[in-house]
């Protein structure tokens, strides 16, 4: 029964893969072409969208954002620092659901996705992580 809710978790982890892999790179290279077309941080990206939704400093939060989606994403994939990985992109995933309701656009990915990060917040990334490696090793290292 536990290597079940193991694999499970695996699932649920896969789709942090998925994110990363999507939206995540797609963000990064937002960042990236502009940096490179030296255009300010504030005029590309989600920081417009940020702005105009009325939270604060949307700089900041667009590249928090797009660490969340991108580098949090694929090390929750990982099963590395899940439970505060997973608890900051569901934050991020609960912005993206107000954003997109308020815009009148579709919700339905940004609560899955917010679903999926709560989820992993509560149990944590499983036996099949490297999260579960790590805890592993502590006990051995201390009996040395």
């Amino acid at each position: 029964m536990r290597e079940q809710k193991d694999l499970g978790l695996l699932i649920l982890r896969g789709a942090g893969l998925l994110l990363a892999g999507t939206f995540g790179l797609q963000k990064i290279g937002w960042y990236w072409s502009a940096l490179h077309a030296g255009k300010s941080f504030s005029s590309i990206g989600l920081a417009p969208l940020i702005a105009k939704m009325g939270f604060p400093i949307p700089v900041a939060l667009a590249i928090w954002i797009t660490f969340n989606e991108s580098i949090g994403a694929f090390l929750i994939g990982c099963g590395f620092l899940t439970r505060l990985l997973a608890a900051s992109l569901a934050l991020g995933m609960g912005g993206a659901l107000y954003t997109s309701v308020r815009l009148g656009e579709d919700w339905l990915r940004a609560a899955l996705y917010l679903i999926i990060f709560i989820a992993l917040t509560f149990t944590g990334a499983g036996k099949f992580s490297v999260d579960h490696l790590l805890k592993r090793k502590k006990p051995q290292e201390l009996d040395k």
